[in-house]
């Protein structure tokens, strides 16, 4: 089968590969699109210590699929909780101690998932819903996630800085909490179709809750200087920066990370993409062959949001 591997930052190689072999409670998917995402960019430029910790290595990991075994089309998440550690016990699964195996390798005809993603966070598409958009179950997963951390309440302001995918899903994961949503920054274009996914272009200067979802120490720092004193701050990304604590003292912030989901968020997520209730394929701007995923990440589009990758 043809699959792209990653050989190292900026090296990505399409070859022919042996067909993968499914192990106990493994399923064998032929996947009919992959996506890009930020992630796989940040790979990309470079590398990855857990998902690309070994090369030549498979690479992506949002797609939708054809079960072989079964012929119904399907999406997973990249991970399941194992349900058995200290923090899975106590509610806390987006901190599980073994998340591994990681799902890897989406830019390919064929992809295995492993047997606990299989169990936990592998689901029917519903009829109807486009395999592009079935595929968006994991990042929007995670923006439910990043929105339930924040503690959105109906009328409350949310600021979200960056209306990049990701900033224009936690705009309308925020808004359908029944948030006044405020998209902050980016391109003209960008700012009308925060419009379609519930947000209105902004400062977002005093916003109750102010998500951070661009990943630049200059972000981090808007998000702090934007929320009202009392109000919550999320960062969605993780980096190192500086951080003047006077502001969490005297202004009583609440900030918070917010990382990964969770099988309920996984189900959420697919719910909220069969509803229709906002534009997601408008998040998906190119489509490409595997030979052209390598050239999109090394110069993308100014245009892009996410590809369709076609294996």
């Amino acid at each position: 089968m043809r699959a792209l591997l990653y050989y190292g930052p900026g090296d990505l190689r399409v070859e022919d590969v042996a067909q993968p072999e499914p192990g106990p409670g493994d399923v064998l998917v032929r996947v009919e699109v992959a996506l890009t995402d930020g992630t796989d960019a940040k790979a990309f430029r470079r590398g990855h210590p857990l998902l690309l910790a070994e090369t030549p290595s498979p690479f992506g990991h949002e797609f939708c699929g054809f079960d072989l075994a079964t012929g119904r089309r399907v999406v997973a998440a990249n991970s399941a909780p194992c349900g058995e550690c200290a923090p899975c016990r106590r509610g806390d699964e987006t901190l599980c101690e073994n998340l591994e195996p990681f799902l890897n390798g989406a830019y390919a005809e064929l992809l295995v998932v492993p047997a606990r993603i299989a169990e936990r966070n592998l689901l029917p598409v519903p009829d109807g819903l486009a395999p592009e958009v079935a595929a968006m179950v994991e990042p929007l997963a995670c923006c439910l996630r990043g929105i339930e951390r924040a503690e959105v309440e109906a009328g409350q302001t949310v600021a979200v800085l960056g209306p990049g995918p990701i900033g224009l899903m936690l705009c309308a994961a925020a808004r359908d909490a029944g948030a006044n949503v405020v998209s902050v920054g980016g391109r003209p274009e960008r700012r009308e179709l925060a419009k379609e996914f519930g947000a209105m272009p902004g400062d977002g200067a005093g916003a109750d809750v102010v998500v951070e979802a661009v990943g630049n120490a200059d972000a981090w720092q808007d998000a702090l200087e934007l929320v009202r004193p009392g109000g919550t701050v999320v960062f969605f990304g993780g980096r190192e920066v500086a951080v003047d604590t006077f502001q969490f003292h005297y202004q009583e912030l609440t900030v918070r990370g917010a990382f990964h989901h969770t099988p309920r968020h996984v189900r959420a997520a697919l719910a909220f993409l069969a509803s229709g209730a906002y534009p997601w394929e408008r998040l998906v701007t190119h489509q490409v062959e595997l030979e052209q995923v390598a050239g999109l990440f090394a110069d993308p589009p100014p245009d892009l949001l996410k590809a369709a990758v076609l294996p």
